[in-house]
Order: structure tokens, then C-alpha cells, then sequence
């Protein structure tokens, strides 16, 4: 029972220990809270008294301001007006400028708003005239004009090539620009054009010549090929085809894997590239090739190098012409002057025989060895 009553005895003690450190720390915080309380009551007359300075200066700041607000709002509208003078000024000149032609137009109805010096000489009309006429005059197809707008409307700008007129109705091409612009207020379109229309007369120059030279290369009689420099075929005509034995340029391609192995000659084959090499070209050189079924023909080859701005060859291009008939026929012709150079020899031996035994002096021969051959059988 005792023993109980020390061990309750000793917790009591604890917990009054833990209740003493509570309340020390407790008067500690009070202690804090009381410093802090002084400094800030310390500090708020000073506070106060700066934000009632604050007030009175924000006070003088809006009477200032309210007095020179006319006088400010009249000094900003006029730099409004002269950043937009000078805005204004400034495409001006831009537009006068530029070798484009400028067009501005009204997006309901394409009437020309601004046209700049480009666009009078491109036109045919003065700029000024050209203000009294709408953008719908300049389509050859009206359905451009649609496809134009069309693309406004969903994408907000076209670029593309167009043919138009010239206000005499000449047609021209031009590479066009359309997007929509704030003008005076107002919606508009501005246009950029330039005129393509000596490059499109090229290109379809170039397109012709393109065809012309398909044709020539398709029908040819001749054959005719490129080559890369090691002896690769680059391209064939069907021409060239038949004469090597081949159903068609795509077999001849896909076959060959180095011209050079089609010379029966390694000879020829070191002369034409040998002068190739030293001329750049090489016409009518004769050599003998192996066909696709190895058989051998006669081909007269007229040929180039193709070299860049640097003199680097590129590949070689050149005419074959079979002359295997003519080869034969030479040689046939050549086997008859020979056996008539035959002829002719024995013609003329006979004849000098017997014009021989014609003379006197052959006769008298004659007599004397008849003459000679008595006496000995006597």
C-alpha cells in the first residue's frame, strides 16, 4: 500500500514537472508576443503616418492629372494622327518603290481604291484611271476571281498564278498575292502582282522543245544513249534497242552492265576512249559490238562528253547507226574487184602471150628449136 502511494506520488511530481516547463514556456511566449506588440505600436504611428502622405500626394497626382487631361488627350491624339500620317507615308513609298505591282480593292464590290506606278505600266492605264476601274475587269476567267475570293473567305489570304489582262485585253501572267487589309477603315483586299509572263513563255518553250526532243528520240532511225562515265547505261532509244538485240530501252538498261564489255575489239575500245578523252568528242569511229545474242554487227558511233560548269564529266551521248549491211556489201564488193583484179591478170597475161607469139622473133625461136630437134633425132 505504500509502495503505491510513492509510486502515485512520483507520477504527481512528474506531471507537475511537465505542467511547471508548460508554463514557463507559456510566459515565454507571452513575453514574445508582448515585445512584438510594442514594436508594432512602436511602428504604426510611422506606418499611418506614411500612408496618409501617400494620399495626399495620390490626391495632388489626380488633380494634376485631371487638369492636363484635355491638354494630354490632345497631345496623344496628335501623335496618333502622325504615327498614321507616317504609317501611311511610309507604305507610299514602299509601294512606289517596289518593281510589284499594288493593287487595293474594295472586298464587296473590286472597286481600286490604290494603285501604285507598278501597276499603271503593267495595266496599261495610269494609276489615277485605274481607281475608276474594279479588279474583276483584270480576270481572263471569271472563275478565278471565285477561287480567290473563295480562298479570302476561308483562309483570309491566295497565292497562286493567274492569267489576266491588260486594260486593252492583252492576256499576261502574273504571280498573284491577295490577303485581306484594314484601308481608311475599311475592309479590303490587297493585291501583289508580278508579272511571269516571259517565264511562262519559257517554260512552255522548254516544255515543246521537251516533246520535240521525246519525239526525236523515240522515233530516231539512229540510236541514241547516254552513258555514265564507267559505261552504264543512263538512258536508251528504242532505236538503239533493235540494233543491240534488245525488246525494248528498259531490257537494255537492266542488262548491260558496262557498254565496254560489248566491244569485240579491245582495241577499239582503248581509240575511242583514248579520243574521247582528248578531244571530247569522236564522229563516225566504226568498231565491231557484240549484240544480246552475241552475234556481231557493224556500228558507225558519233559521241560527246557532257561535262558541268567546273569541267567535270557527267556522262557521254552519242548516234549509233548499224552499218553491218554496208560493211558486208564493202566487203563483197572488195571480194569482186579481187577476183576481177584476177580476172583482168590472166586477161592481160594471154594477151601478152599471144601477142609474144605473134612477133617474128618468137617464130624464128620457134624454127630454131624445130630446127634444133630434127637434127638430134637424125
Amino acid at each position: 500500500m505504500l509502495e503505491k502511494e510513492i509510486s502515485e506520488i512520483k507520477d504527481l511530481n512528474v506531471q507537475i514537472e511537465e505542467l511547471n516547463q508548460k508554463l514557463k514556456r507559456i510566459y515565454q511566449e507571452k513575453a514574445d508576443l508582448e515585445i512584438l506588440l510594442e514594436t508594432a505600436t512602436l511602428h504604426s504611428d510611422v506606418m499611418l503616418d506614411e500612408i496618409h502622405q501617400e494620399k495626399a500626394d495620390l490626391e495632388i497626382l489626380l488633380e494634376t492629372t485631371t487638369e492636363h487631361s484635355d491638354v494630354i488627350e490632345s497631345e496623344l491624339q496628335l501623335q496618333a494622327e502622325e504615327a498614321r500620317r507616317q504609317t501611311a507615308e511610309q507604305f507610299r513609298l514602299i509601294a512606289e518603290a517596289t518593281p510589284v505591282t499594288i493593287l487595293i480593292a474594295r472586298l464587296t464590290d473590286g472597286k481600286i481604291l490604290y494603285a501604285n506606278e507598278t501597276a499603271g505600266l503593267m495595266l496599261g492605264l495610269a494609276p489615277q484611271e485605274l481607281l475608276e476601274r474594279q479588279t474583276v475587269d483584270l480576270y481572263c476567267n471569271p472563275d478565278d476571281r471565285q477561287q480567290v475570293l473563295l480562298a479570302l473567305e476561308n483562309e483570309q489570304y491566295f497565292q497562286g498564278e493567274l492569267r489576266l489582262k491588260r486594260s486593252d485585253g492583252t492576256p499576261f501572267w502574273a504571280l498573284s498575292s491577295f490577303r485581306r487589309f484594314l484601308f481608311k477603315g475599311e475592309t479590303t483586299i490587297l493585291t501583289a502582282l508580278y508579272d511571269i509572263t516571259d517565264r511562262k513563255q519559257a517554260e512552255e518553250a522548254l516544255r515543246l522543245a521537251e516533246e520535240n526532243y521525246r519525239s526525236i528520240f523515240e522515233n530516231a532511225l539512229e540510236g541514241i544513249f547516254q552513258t555514265t562515265p564507267d559505261g552504264r547505261y543512263i538512258s536508251v532509244n528504242p532505236a538503239m534497242a533493235r540494233i543491240l538485240g534488245y525488246e525494248s530501252p528498259q531490257a537494255v538498261m537492266a542488262t548491260v552492265v558496262n557498254v565496254v564489255d560489248e566491244y569485240v575489239e579491245q582495241t577499239d575500245r582503248e581509240d575511242f576512249y583514248r579520243l574521247m578523252a582528248s578531244q571530247g568528242t569522236v564522229k563516225g569511229f566504226e568498231h565491231r559490238m557484240y549484240r544480246r545474242d552475241r552475234s556481231i554487227i557493224w556500228i558507225s558511233e558519233s559521241a560527246r562528253s557532257v561535262r558541268d560548269a567546273d569541267g567535270v564529266l557527267l556522262y557521254y551521248e552519242g548516234i549509233v547507226e548499224d552499218i553491218t549491211q554496208r560493211k558486208q556489201e564493202e566487203e563483197a564488193l572488195r571480194r569482186q574487184v579481187q577476183q576481177l583484179q584476177i580476172e583482168i591478170d590472166q586477161s592481160k597475161r594471154a594477151r601478152q602471150v599471144a601477142e609474144i607469139t605473134q612477133t617474128d622473133y618468137f617464130k624464128q625461136l620457134l624454127e630454131d628449136a624445130d630446127s634444133l630437134r630434127y637434127s638430134e633425132d637424125g
